[in-house]
């Protein structure tokens, strides 16, 4: 307990010297060196309603909190939002973090599991009320160490219980982390350190990197290791892969070769998360017609490095379509049933036209008489006097 409280005194003193410096820096770097604008997070859950998380730092790095709302620039495929809202730095509500710690066999050397630990206690204690964070460990297994919870002192009592293994299952580590942050709402991030040497797993980079796109979290990764010696070596690292995961997801990369360069980079993301700007618009192609869309971000006023890019695709299965006016159709329906109505009643007056005004005759079956059948013929024959004796007269007697 007594290394927690010697920890907690110097993460007060490195908190309090971060606030100060960024009291004095943001309005300078505004003015001479501009703003780093740099787009974290799209949140389409409630489409066509979008939450924008944007990160404005100034040349050093440290978070700019300054910006007048107005002063911001949101363009949706070029077209400039009108209805934008806008959050200032660290108001925008909770922030849900994944920590994935690589224990893998290659962590065993040079200090990393140590150096690790100690840097993800330090993020937990910077957590603010009401903020989560989860804790998720790998070597050929995932393992969730910890779920979603704001209790700084489970998450520590986590932490502290990891140690090494043996091969590397990064991607699907990264894959579990973000299933672990599909419910959570608001901000969502990922951090993870590792050497970046994925030698095992099921799922593949670009499984991964999907899955986080379509949750919208970014991934910040912080690479452990020396990458001049590459993977050939447990103190070497996979300084490619960890920058195309970052740089995929939204995030940011880092190097930390030495356990004190890892804790203050704990820190400094912790801040830089907390201290964000969100933005919420409806988009102005309010169909999820699975076309992407571009957002760009800028400050008004501001000189070089001032724009931050992303994209987001609405989805759409089966793509939506402008409902059309059902009026001509209707009316189109309605002219060919009065045509049908009208029409054999109109052709019977143009034949009687045709014909002199005589109505035409209606065509039936020819009537059959009883009497005409051969039976009737025969008993009619019977029954009808011989003409010759009618006409003989009978004899008298004398």
């Amino acid at each position: 307990m007594s290394g927690h409280r010697i920890g907690n005194e110097r993460l007060l003193r490195t908190a309090l010297l971060v606030l100060s410096v960024a009291a004095l820096f943001p309005l300078v770097a505004l003015a001479q060196d501009g703003v780093n604008v740099q787009v974290m997070q799209v949140d389409t859950s409630r489409f066509p309603e979008i939450d924008v998380y944007v990160s404005a730092t100034d040349s050093d790095g440290l978070p700019v909190t300054t910006i007048a709302p107005e002063d911001f620039v949101l363009a949706e495929n070029g077209e400039e939002v009108g209805d934008l809202q806008v959050a200032q730095a660290g108001e925008y509500g909770p922030v849900s973090t994944v920590l994935v710690i690589d224990k893998s066999g290659s962590m065993d050397v040079e200090g990393k599991m140590a150096a690790a630990r100690e840097a993800a206690i330090a993020f937990v204690q910077l957590m603010r009320p009401g903020d989560y964070a989860g804790v998720i460990a790998f070597d050929t297994v995932v393992t969730t160490v910890q779920e979603l919870t704001s209790t700084q002192a489970v998450l520590i009592e986590a932490i502290d219980s990891i140690e090494t293994g043996s091969d590397t299952a990064l991607y699907d580590a990264l894959y579990a982390a973000s299933a672990m942050l599909e419910p959570a709402t608001g901000r969502r991030a990922i951090i993870a350190v590792t050497d970046g040497m994925n030698t095992a797993g099921t799922h593949t980079i670009s499984e991964t990197l999907e899955l986080v796109a379509e949750q919208g979290v970014s991934i910040y990764t912080i690479g452990l290791g020396d990458p001049a010696i590459g993977t050939g070596d447990f103190a070497g690292m996979d300084e490619p892969t960890l920058m195309e995961i970052a740089g995929q997801s939204m995030g940011t990369y880092s190097r930390a070769p030495t356990g004190e360069e890892l804790t203050a980079l704990y820190e400094s993301l912790s801040y830089r998360i907390q201290n964000e700007y969100k933005f919420t618009y409806t988009s102005p192609t309010p169909l999820r017609d699975g076309v992407p869309r571009e957002i760009v971000v800028t400050v008004r006023d501001a000189p070089a490095e001032t724009e931050g890019g992303a994209g987001y695709n609405p989805g759409g299965v089966i793509p939506e379509v402008e409902p059309a006016s059902t009026w001509p159709l209707f009316g189109l329906i309605l002219l060919v049933l009065v045509v049908l109505f009208v029409l054999p009643g109109l052709i019977r007056w143009v034949v009687g036209l045709i014909q002199g005004g005589e109505k035409p005759r209606r065509r039936g079956k020819k009537k059959v008489r009883l009497t005409d059948t051969p039976e009737a013929k025969k008993r009619l024959a019977r029954q009808k006097p011989d003409k010759k004796k009618a006409s003989k007269p009978k004899n008298k007697k004398k």
